[in-house]
């Protein structure tokens, strides 16, 4: 029978950072160069840096949780070539990656 499991497993940020599609209401996002309006259902790669996708995620799982594996299913379905992360845990490594970057670049 198959299940949804949430794994957990040892990535490198950068890389997907790098190949991470942000999945919206409608339309997607490149983490990577920021490029909007990507229709996440075809896309394989940024139109504007070239990066392929490997990794998706999606901002509603933050405001809407209860729709979490919906979205997670449905999305799924067409795009079975994407590994899921979770948005939170990009959310808060990114942050805390962004705020060591300022702090080691301030000038004492």
């Amino acid at each position: 029978m198959d299940v949804w499991l949430r794994l957990w497993a040892r990535k490198e940020l950068s890389d997907v950072q790098k190949h991470l599609l942000i999945v919206g209401d409608v339309k997607g996002d490149c983490a990577s160069c920021r490029e909007i309006g990507l229709d996440y259902k075809t896309v394989k790669s940024c139109p504007q840096c070239g990066t392929a996708f490997h990794y998706v995620t999606c901002r509603r799982f933050e405001s809407h949780p209860e729709e979490r594996f919906q979205i997670v299913k449905r999305v799924n379905q067409i795009r079975t070539d994407l590994v899921w992360i979770d948005y939170s845990d990009y959310q808060k490594l990114t942050g805390r990656q962004r705020a060591r970057e300022f702090f080691s670049n301030t000038d004492s």
